[in-house]
């Protein structure tokens, strides 16, 4: 046995290379190649490596070199992750390695650039490198070990009673949190009422997730319980094809054959802003997650995404965050990289640019996915259930991410970047089916924001649970108790097992290949309790392991354990804090639309045509698969060349039923810029009318609402209440019902030219369902002949149309 070795092999393109174009435009002459490091615990063979070689690249396009030869050279500059910062590939190079017989231990993945100009290091490093999970090399590194290891922090404690408002103020707004002055005086009123002599980091941490906006929906509660408004707006209309709402991770909606459909879309816009890569690519896995946690499991069918980011070609208003251009690109990388590589078809997709989104961009994704109606019930546990995590492991990515996302993007730090793997999520995609087939299931739970600590405290309550995490498997070994709590990392999943299907579960994970650990049980009594290391508490999940669960004193939660530490166990009633209630005014009077035209000469057509409004956008949609299963039976692009755009995307969900789903949306930010209210309308609007077109009776739609709005721009909380008002006044009307939603209120960003805020917008999507699919009248009706028909009144207003964009708000 000898001590660790470093291996490290560079990865050409046999002819031409892999750098990004949009990078070449500046750099003419930019070369680009992998890297992989492999930690080896003992001297490799020659055919081990030879092996490797042949995996890590393809012989007919690729070469490898390795040794010396991978060095870093002159003109070549390397990117790689921050130390402990784990690459989404270390478990697959590992395991490749492993396989032919290497004895790997951990792996690390690079990007080298090379140019002739002396600008590179400079280049690449405001262009290429993300310094909030990235750092740049200009001359070799140096790794003593690919192991992320830390050493454990124990958890800090404050006397909350002895301290003034001044410092209970400074404690909430610590380590990156954003809490206020009432947050913390209902955290001193919890160790009050506890009798504690102190609250821990842990609790602090804990609620500070739990009562951020993104988690706690808490600007709609001030407001009056606008998601209230919506759903019984959604109960008047009585329509019988509800099977969830706002309940759960996804709205469901019945389908045919004893089947539903799962109906979610989520924004992503912070993290969007700091990385747009990971932001994008997360966005999709987390939606996709969501439909995976709704129910008992429904399996995802379908995804669509929308961006709106700032005008191309012009600068980020914020420091080191990518500009436009460079937002647009990586949004098409990633979208492609998650969508594709989990295997679902691309519903529709579509990017604006708006000078409003020029801090923080509209990153919206969505999915849909079928379920059995019998496991369609959001899942309950039982006492004495186990707490089981499976997927990916926990790192210290994506800490405060919740909290960050609800303060705004000037909040937004290193370690609220989250770095999605979606091979992992493949793995537990078909065992979550599995699993709810064979009944091992009561309930189930994505991680998204706020990691553990909200998919447990919420899974948990009213029973009550109990984790340790100790027994939470880690990728950076050494974190502290609050941040494996809190850790976004993703693709990871939250399971209640019953006792006697542990066994079974363990298999089904195993033939999957996917890691499962049981970290915790749900008690029954009520509270959320979170410790590391309690030697009574990993007893008990040593005897669940083996099938025997201790009832009675011998619980969890019973004894108090010894050793270790206990984060906080306190009864759920105690952790509710409610938000200072406030009232809207009426929404300020909208100026009328301007009628004069704007001028127009000959280069007038040329303009229209490269409007980013017009212009094709196949290029982008024509690299997500929109054909993979199967199911799609049409649309999202149509045409001779199939780069025409459909209005409606349809597919036969199930294969011995020719039902089908039919998809449309409606949503333009420039309508917002000239009134919220009527822009939420017409949003709806065109949501129904294409569903209409295309034969879906009314009363088989259901819509979802994805709110972005402004906290510190005039008016915002009226014309936020007015568009709920609104869509739920609409929903009555018509019958169609929202089932889901999510509303993202951190939309004022601190720029150097001062507070950037976007529109209030409320973007909508509409699911119809139709008993054959062959009934659908598709868009291609027009031919030689045919009259064009104006329905409706006529108006001189020039809101929507692309002349008049800076002659009608546009700017």
């Amino acid at each position: 046995m000898h001590s660790p070795t470093i291996l490290k092999f560079a990865v050409h393109r046999s002819a031409g290379d892999d750098a990004d174009p949009h990078l070449r435009r500046e750099v003419a002459d930019l070369r680009s190649w992998r890297v992989y490091y492999l930690e080896v615990g003992s001297t490799p063979t020659d055919e081990a490596l030879s092996s490797l070689e042949a995996v890590l690249a393809d012989p007919l396009t690729e070469t490898v070199r390795s040794g010396d030869a991978a060095l870093l050279g002159p003109g070549e500059v390397q990117v790689g992750y921050r130390r402990g910062i784990v690459d989404n590939e270390h478990d697959t190079i590992v395991g490749v390695a492993r396989m032919v017989g290497l004895d790997a231990i951990a792996a690390k993945v690079s990007t080298v650039y090379a140019s002739g100009d002396p600008r590179l290091a400079g280049f690449v490093a405001s262009e290429a490198c993300n310094p909030n999970i990235e750092e740049l090399h200009e001359t070799e590194p140096h790794y003593d070990t690919l192991s992320p290891v830390g050493e454990y922090t124990p958890m800090e404690t404050f006397d909350l009673v002895s301290m003034t408002p001044a410092q209970l103020a400074a404690l909430g707004r610590a380590n990156g949190r954003s809490l206020d002055a009432s947050q913390m005086e209902v955290i001193r009123g919890i160790q009050v009422r506890t009798g504690a002599d102190h609250v821990s980091d842990v609790l602090i941490e804990a609620l500070d997730a739990r009562w951020s906006d993104h988690c706690d929906h808490t600007t709609w509660k001030a407001l009056g319980g606008l998601l209230q408004r919506l759903i019984d707006a959604a109960r008047a209309t009585g329509n019988p094809n509800i099977v969830s709402m706002f309940h759960d991770n996804a709205g469901v909606w019945d389908f045919t054959d004893g089947h539903a459909i799962a109906l979610k879309a989520e924004t992503h816009n912070g993290p969007s802003a700091v990385s747009a890569y990971f932001g994008q690519l997360t966005k999709i896995g987390g939606v996709l997650r969501d439909i995976l946690g709704t129910g008992l499991g429904a399996d995802p069918i379908g995804v669509f995404e929308y961006t709106a980011t700032g005008i191309p070609g012009t600068e980020s208003v914020v420091r080191g965050r990518p500009d436009p251009a460079r937002i647009a690109v990586e949004t098409v990388r990633a979208v492609k990289e998650y969508g594709n590589t989990f295997g679902v078809p691309m519903m529709w997709s579509r990017m604006t640019f708006h000078p409003a989104y020029r801090a923080k961009p509209f990153a919206l994704g969505g999915s849909v996915g079928l379920i059995p109606v019998a496991d369609a019930a959001r899942g309950v546990p039982e006492p004495h259930d186990l707490v089981v995590l499976i997927g990916g492991l926990t790192g210290n990515d994506g800490i405060h991410g919740a909290s960050a996302s609800s303060a705004g993007a000037a909040a937004m730090d290193a370690t609220s970047v989250q770095i999605g793997a979606p091979l992992e999520g493949i793995k537990f995609r078909g065992a979550i089916g599995d699993l709810r087939d064979r009944g091992c299931l009561r309930a189930v739970t994505d991680l998204g924001a706020a990691g553990l600590n909200s998919a447990v405290g919420e899974m948990g309550d009213p029973c009550g649970v109990w984790i340790d995490t100790a027994l939470v498997p880690l990728k950076t070994h050494g974190l502290a108790m609050w941040r494996i709590l809190l850790s976004e990392s993703q693709e990871r999943m939250l399971l209640a097992v019953p006792p006697d299907r542990l066994d079974e579960t363990r298999a089904v994970l195993a033939l999957h290949d996917v890691r499962g650990a049981v970290i915790g049980s749900f008690t029954g009594k009520g509270s959320y309790r979170v410790t590391h290391g309690r030697v009574g508490e990993e007893e008990f999940v040593a005897a669940a392991r083996r099938g025997v669960v201790p009832t009675g004193t011998d619980a969890p939660g019973t004894s108090g354990g010894v050793g270790g530490e206990l984060g906080f166990d306190v009864a759920y009633d105690l952790l509710e804090w409610k938000p200072e209630p406030r009232s809207a005014g009426p929404t300020p009077e909208v100026a009328p639309p301007r009628h004069e035209w704007p001028p127009v000469d000959a280069t007038t057509p040329a303009s229209v045509a490269a409007d980013t409004e017009v212009a094709d956008q196949s290029f982008a949609a024509l690299q997500y698969d929109s054909s993979v299963q199967g199911l799609t039976h049409y649309g999202p692009l149509e045409g001779r060349g199939h780069g025409v755009a459909t209005g409606y995307y349809a597919s036969r969900p199930l294969r011995a039923s020719r039902a089908g789903i039919v998809f449309s949306t409606g949503f333009h930010p420039y309508l917002f810029d000239v009134d919220p209210v009527a822009a939420a309308r017409q949003s709806v609007l065109s949501a129904l009318v294409t569903q209409s077109l295309a034969g879906v009776a009314r009363g088989d739609v259901c819509l979802c609402d994805n709110f972005y709005t402004p906290d510190r721009a005039p008016f915002s909380d009226e014309w936020l209440v007015a568009m709920v008002e609104e869509l739920a006044g609409l929903s009555e009307w018509f019958g169609t019902p929202f089932i889901s939603g999510k509303d993202s209120s951190a939309g004022s960003t601190d720029t150097a030219e001062g507070v950037v805020s976007v529109p209030p917008a409320v973007f909508v999507s509409a699911l119809g369902k139709v008993a054959d699919v062959s009934a659908l009248r598709p868009e291609q009706w027009t031919r030689s002949g045919n009259h064009l028909v104006l329905i409706g009144p006529r108006t001189p207003a020039l809101a929507g149309t692309a002349v008049a964009g800076d002659g009608c708000g546009g700017e």
